[in-house]
């Protein structure tokens, strides 16, 4: 029982440094974003891909990721992070986008699997490992938002150093996986049953797990990518967006613990009013965006804006792991939320980088911003009160 309860804490304490390069190489570009595209020369669409070449390549290789054994996948996801981190820093303009596309790839195959794997290993505690996992993923983004700009100005680094220093995390987290490939019978995948033929897109509880998925996203990596330069719009400094981009992300990590485990809790009804409090404060907070450029109202906006992006994508991932049966099918569902999912995602930094490109002021991409939460509403209760698959 005591080595059981070892290799246990081991496999958490690698899915818990896995997590950690799942934000980090994205939510990293959005503080420093000015940076990068001053010295390429690049409109506000162009950088907008930065934060959505990763999110197409969820789109398109989350299908076929559930097909493999997850102890090699998430091997070879870790070692294209690592090698799109070292492109994206070092290979030039062209390198930019095909590092970022290839760390995309990397991010996608572990962020299939590992809500599979948390199933299958966690069996009783998944809730609480979810939550675990929510969380992480949270901070993730927060060291992401809160470390590039000191490492890349303050410390004087420059952009690509503050970037690549990405790379040693995810090397780390490659060593404490290699475990999972060795020989020794407790570190094997177990053989996959799955005796269920249906497409896994047949069931409606599916497709709206994945629209919530997508909306969700939608808005997230939005903020995280344009967040910071809406703010520079409204005349603050680098610094300072910087720095409210990385408050806005240490005010998300309390609803990213907290929401699954309570959501997890109540009973269904009660289930509706959590998402749709979630959703109008992101509403709110976009309004006052729009509304005001003081600092007050600055400060409480990016806490509004916080509590959403914390908790819905713990909810996204609770959806997945209660609605499917088993942790193949978990893998299934996740496959094709992430896939379609993330091409949903994927059209917002760019579509609010080209609204702002045409009207030079972020008061109709925030307009866009606030439907988008509104619309929220509806997918998230279709989503909750989804069947079993």
């Amino acid at each position: 029982m005591r080595n059981k309860t070892v290799i246990g804490r081991f496999v958490l304490l690698g899915i818990v440094c896995i997590t950690l390069n799942l934000r980090t190489p994205i939510t990293s570009v959005g503080p420093i974003v000015d940076l990068i595209r001053d010295e390429y020369g690049l409109s506000n669409s162009i950088a907008g891909a930065l934060t959505t070449l990763p999110l197409l390549a969820f789109a398109f290789f989350s299908p076929l990721v559930a097909k493999f054994r997850y102890a090699i996948a998430i091997f070879w996801g870790l070692a294209l992070i690592i090698a799109g981190e070292i492109i994206r820093s070092y290979i030039g303009e062209i390198g930019l986008f095909l590092g970022t596309l290839t760390i995309g790839i990397g991010i996608a195959i572990v962020n299939v699997l590992l809500p599979s794997v948390i199933k299958e290993k966690f069996p009783k505690d998944f809730k609480k490992i979810m939550s675990i996992y929510s969380f992480v993923l949270s901070l993730s983004a927060t060291i992401g938002v809160g470390i590039s700009v000191p490492l890349a100005v303050s410390l004087d680094f420059g952009w690509k150093n503050a970037l690549f220093a990405w790379a040693i995390v995810a090397i780390i987290s490659l060593v404490l996986w290699l475990p999972h490939l060795g020989g020794r019978r407790k570190y094997k995948t177990p053989k996959r049953i799955d005796s269920d033929s249906i497409a896994i897109y047949r069931y409606s509880s599916a497709r709206w797990i994945t629209f919530f998925m997508g909306m969700q996203s939608l808005i997230f990596y939005s903020i995280v990518a344009w967040l910071p330069s809406i703010l520079i719009d409204k005349g603050y400094g680098l610094h300072f967006a910087s720095n409210l981009s990385l408050f806005n992300q240490i005010c998300s990590l309390p609803a990213a613990l907290l929401t699954p485990m309570f959501i997890g809790k109540i009973r269904n009804k009660y289930k509706h009013f959590l998402m749709i409090g979630l959703c109008l404060s992101y509403a709110l907070g976009f309004g006052i965006l729009y509304l005001s450029d003081a600092i007050f109202s600055i400060f409480l906006a990016t806490i509004l804006l916080s509590l959403p992006m914390g908790g819905m994508f713990g909810i996204a991932l609770l959806f997945i792991s209660t609605k499917a049966s088993s942790p193949q099918k978990v893998a299934r569902l996740s496959g094709m939320a992430q896939s379609l999912g993330y091409l949903i995602a994927a059209s917002g930094p760019i579509l609010l980088g080209f609204a702002y490109d045409c009207f030079h002021s972020w008061k109709p991409p925030i307009i866009l911003f606030i439907l988008c939460a509104l619309a929220l509403i509806f997918v998230g209760y279709k989503a909750n009160n989804s069947q079993s698959i």
